[in-house]
């Protein structure tokens, strides 16, 4: 069963950019392996809760395969002074669709796509 990694991280404001750079790095070597799906990683307004920096959502194709990843490959931004993740896996127990939401997509993902442009 395919799994959701929900991933909030704090980040220092000194080293976003590091972490940007360390977290590309990150994905584009978990997109050339086994097991991940597709992987967005979003950056806080600053409208509202400010407490995480970053958002990471990403599908795996099971807990199992994120987590011998993980084990086998640790995520370089870990290591960055500051830097503090909080990983989880989530399974998808409700979805809704706006009026305005892709039917055709309308499976409880995202289409699959990993790209390491600038976020």
């Amino acid at each position: 069963m395919g799994a959701t990694l929900i991933n909030v991280f704090i980040v220092p404001r000194e080293r976003e950019t590091e972490f940007l750079e360390q977290w590309r790095k990150t994905a584009a070597h978990f997109a050339d392996g086994k097991g991940l799906l597709e992987t967005h990683l979003h950056r806080n307004t600053g409208m509202g809760n400010e407490s995480f920096s970053f958002v990471n959502i990403a599908r795996w194709t099971s807990a199992e395969a994120w987590h011998s990843s993980h084990d086998a490959f640790p995520p370089g931004e870990y290591r960055i002074p500051g830097v503090k993740g909080h990983p989880a896996i989530f399974e998808t127990c409700v979805n809704v669709y706006s009026g305005e939401a892709d039917r055709s997509t309308a499976d409880g993902h995202w289409i699959a796509s990993v790209t390491t442009s600038a976020a």
